[in-house]
């Protein structure tokens, strides 16, 4: 799986450079920064017909949360960073487009959970007490090549070199990479079954929602 994902970056690459070589002399060019859920992002765009653009960007966020996974609430610190490539196909012509796109999506989140004296957690098949469990650990890691598919919209005024975007889609993603470690006496085997049943909570297709300022020359 890794190999495919690799070669369609690869092949995704290439034809955006191809794209970009083709693109007339003349073609517009813009920067554009935006937020969104993934974090805060800049990208380049490059208007290659009046029914084609292409975009590269990176999106990223680094947060500290809570989060519940197989039920139980960890300490999360998160990091994102999603580099792009995207090809925008505006069938009228106008402000609506649909967006195809591959992403290398980075992620990695660190979980801690520091048991309550006097608790219960179920833990894989088992049944362990706080003292049991000491401190239980994990990662939860992305680094995948992900492929996007979303729609769009540019208010882009004529004659003005400021407007604004909004971007809705999903990228779809492998299940992540589960490491999980306790300094308690949590057997191998639980910590096993709690890293899959972690990869079964966690989201293959993500929604993105962006929104965004683009200036163009």
């Amino acid at each position: 799986m890794k190999k495919r994902t690799t070669a369609y970056t690869a092949v995704m690459l290439v034809s955006a450079a191809s794209l970009l070589v083709a693109a007339p002399a003349r073609a517009e060019f813009g920067i554009g920064i935006n937020v969104g859920n993934l974090g805060f992002g800049v990208e380049a765009r490059q208007v290659l017909s009046p029914s084609l653009d292409l975009r590269f960007g990176i999106a990223g966020i680094a947060y500290h949360t809570d989060f519940d996974y197989d039920d139980i609430n960890y300490d999360i610190k998160q990091s994102t960073a999603v580099p792009e490539v995207k090809l925008d196909w505006r069938p009228m012509q106008g402000m609506f487009r649909l967006t195809f796109g591959l992403a290398y999506y980075n992620q990695v989140s660190n979980l801690e959970l520091t048991p309550d004296p006097g608790t219960f957690y179920t833990i894989g098949n088992g049944s362990y007490s706080a003292a049991q469990v000491g401190t239980l650990t994990g990662k939860v890691s992305h680094h995948v090549g992900a492929p996007y598919f979303g729609v769009g919209w540019d208010f882009l005024p004529n004659n003005k070199n400021l407007g604004f975007t909004i971007d809705a889609g999903a990228y779809y993603r492998n299940e992540p990479d589960v490491w999980m470690s306790s300094t308690g006496t949590v057997s191998a085997n639980d910590l096993a079954l709690e890293a899959q049943n972690i990869k079964d909570d966690t989201l293959t297709f993500v929604p993105v929602v962006k929104l965004g300022m683009l200036f163009r020359f």
